[in-house]
């Protein structure tokens, strides 16, 4: 079974991120302090906010994260939580990717419905992709990157080469 969510288009998004990245005070910066936004920022923006780091055995091993929307709490996996804060691209994306759930449920109110018949999603209804693509937004801002090259994107914006690549590309 999979979840639909209310339409968001990527102009959309893009939007909702330039909005977000003014309120956290980073509109010019390229490489943004991610473990400081869920830590320190998301708690003084939502006061029921809070987070967690996951022992690796808790969670199944394809997952990273998660955001418990009616606990209000985002988990995510030790070792992506510490590879974060060591400045890994990827596990920074995937902190982020989780902030951007919660953002979307909070601040949009985007609801869910089930899909019961397990038919494809259309990308723009597909809760996974809408956080993808805004945590790519809100970590590498179109307007500040269209003129980098992927390897550029990745160094400085602090994200992998196919988050890189992929945010380039849309």
């Amino acid at each position: 079974m999979t979840y639909i969510a209310e339409p968001i288009q990527r102009k959309e998004l893009r939007s909702l991120a330039k909005a977000i990245r003014e309120i956290l005070q980073v509109e010019d910066r390229l490489y943004i302090p991610v473990i400081t936004i869920l830590e320190k920022v998301m708690p003084l923006l939502f006061p029921n906010f809070s987070y967690e780091y996951v022992p690796k055995e808790e969670f199944p091993d394809k997952k990273h994260g998660e955001t418990d929307i009616v606990n209000h709490i985002v988990r995510i996996r030790e070792d992506v939580y510490y590879g974060a804060i060591e400045g890994n691209g990827r596990d920074r994306m995937t902190v982020m990717h989780e902030i951007a759930h919660y953002l979307l449920l909070v601040i949009c109110g985007v609801k869910f419905e089930r899909n019961f018949e397990n038919t494809d999603v259309i990308t723009y209804k597909d809760p996974e992709w809408q956080a993808k693509a805004l945590a790519g937004e809100i970590m590498c801002p179109h307007e500040l990157i269209k003129s980098f090259s992927a390897d550029e994107v990745a160094e400085k914006c602090g994200v992998s080469l196919p988050a890189a690549r992929y945010n380039l590309s849309h």
